[in-house]
């Protein structure tokens, strides 16, 4: 038997699909929770119904326990399936945060621009800081309708994919130039220039620059570098 939930966001729509069986009873014991991290499993457990630490076997209501689990803005998606002889499987997709954002306090964002909620939970984020932004980034839980957001989601994008060993060396990615993204990495401070319209190719140029040319145990000693020019790439030291 298998009871299946499932959330999408596609233009503001939720779909949630839930099975015709409803309720069963379990023991604390029998339920097994995966896939978790922002959501802690006491808070799931205790959604489920259990109230102390006492393994006693109690009623589920499995439609309620859906409908309250995808309330929380870090949960994507839910899949909940009954196996013998009595074991409730509970796996919950999570949103996966790229970056911190700040808005009306500090927030996350996935890679689609979902805004999510720093979790009680403590996690340690390994995230460069999306800053410089002018506009509100709308509720949590749904998608930002700040523009600039994913303009920096393309940088973080285009470097996870092209320049890992560069993507993680990023503390920051700073909008607020019009004209210019600027990233600031973490060993040293050093500041990154490229312009908005054409990063892409910029941080091409970076790449090989970075392979062939840059000594990293130098890196704390250079400004900037900057690409902004047409067939140029100025680095400065520091003074």
């Amino acid at each position: 038997m298998v009871i299946f939930v499932y959330l999408a966001i596609y233009g503001g729509n939720k779909i949630v699909q839930i099975s015709n069986v409803r309720t069963d009873y379990f023991k604390k014991g029998d339920i097994e929770i995966v896939g978790n991290r922002m959501v802690s499993s006491a808070k799931i457990l205790e959604i489920c119904g259990f109230s102390s630490d006492k393994d006693k076997e109690i009623e589920i209501h499995i439609d309620d326990v859906a409908a309250k689990l995808m309330k929380y803005k870090y949960i994507k998606g839910i899949s909940i399936t009954k196996r013998p002889p009595r074991i409730l499987n509970i796996t919950i997709e999570e949103y996966t945060p790229v970056a911190f954002i700040y808005g009306k306090g500090l927030n996350l964002i996935d890679g689609e621009g979902v805004l999510i909620p720093i979790p009680d939970a403590k996690i340690t984020w390994d995230l460069p800081f999306i800053s410089g932004l002018r506009e509100g980034l709308g509720k949590l839980g749904s998608k930002t309708v700040a523009g600039d957001a994913y303009l920096a989601l393309e940088v973080v994008r285009y470097l996870e994919e092209e320049n890992p060993l560069l993507a993680s060396m990023i503390s920051e990615i700073d909008l607020s130039n019009r004209r210019t993204i600027e990233l600031h990495l973490i060993k040293g401070g050093a500041k990154i220039r490229v312009n908005r319209d054409s990063f892409y190719k910029e941080l091409f140029v970076l790449k090989n620059y970075i392979a062939n040319y840059l000594d990293w145990d130098q890196l704390a000693k250079i400004e900037y570098i900057d690409l902004r020019f047409e067939d140029q790439l100025i680095v400065k030291p520091k003074a």
